[in-house]
């Protein structure tokens, strides 16, 4: 196949390379087909697919909710929570898990693709994979410190401790007038029943306390380094040439012919 200097097409002027051209783009093979190889603006395009769909389907639904919590509708559909292989997500974020845990295939894939093509090792694409690794990880240990904690709150001497200051406190309220209690502050020694969030706490199985442990854990180290993932797909795997040969930059490279003429 020839490859020509110049304008590959007139309505993308940016476009110097016959091989970026839009048109000659497999989108199943790009996303799906890990032995072959893409070109530098095809991996470009299959990235900012997968990219802004992660944003949409997070940054949409929640906004939806957040809208109709604000107009009084009920959120316990939003929010009711739904399983998912190993971990539960609000039933509104449900299309975001799906497409999420789908992308960090085509991900990977598009990495081994353009990595391969440029001559680079394809064993660096597991880099994208390293979000989602310590995300099970640091849910699996955050599911492991909740389940202690339910332990903890429901071990019987706790159970006990709580019991007596909730009925001492009762028999010290019993002998005070109406106006003194209301008077008195509503946190002061009344133990777990006076805190509303340790009470919810005590209300929630061990499996719920658990998963909601895991993924108060999981979801900021997923997201801080799927951040440095997405930088290293930028900055390099981004900017890698064609065939390995020509400028390390940004676009739709010199073609072969430019690059041996020294353009």
């Amino acid at each position: 196949m020839e490859y020509t200097a110049g304008a590959v097409d007139p309505h993308r002027p940016w476009i110097r390379d016959a091989r970026d051209a839009p048109e000659n783009m497999n989108w199943r093979g790009t996303l799906f087909n890990p032995f072959g190889k893409s070109y530098k603006l095809h991996f470009t395009r299959a990235w900012t697919f997968m990219f802004l769909g992660r944003v949409a389907l997070y940054v949409i639904p929640s906004f939806i909710a957040f809208v109709a919590g604000i107009a009084g509708v009920s959120s316990e559909g939003f929010n009711k929570p739904v399983s998912l292989v190993l971990f539960t997500v609000p039933a509104v974020l449900l299309p975001f898990a799906l497409f999420t845990l789908l992308t960090e295939y085509t991900s990977f894939v598009v990495h081994v693709r353009r990595l391969t093509e440029a001559g680079r090792s394809a064993f660096m694409a597991v880099i994208v994979l390293v979000p989602l690794l310590l995300g099970l990880i640091a849910y699996a240990l955050g599911t492991q410190a909740g389940a202690a904690q339910y332990r903890q709150m429901h071990s019987p001497a706790n159970t006990e401790a709580v019991e007596t200051r909730t009925e001492k406190k009762g028999e010290e309220e019993e002998g005070e007038n109406a106006a003194s209690k209301d008077t008195q502050p509503a946190a002061a020694g009344g133990g777990g029943a006076r805190d509303p969030r340790r009470a919810a706490m005590m209300k929630m199985s061990e499996r719920e306390m658990a998963i909601q442990a895991g993924m108060g854990m999981a979801f900021p180290i997923w997201w801080l380094a799927s951040f440095g993932a997405m930088l290293w797909s930028l900055m390099y795997v981004a900017r890698l040439p064609n065939g390995g040969e020509g400028k390390f930059r940004t676009g739709s490279h010199m073609s072969p012919e430019e690059i041996a003429r020294g353009v």
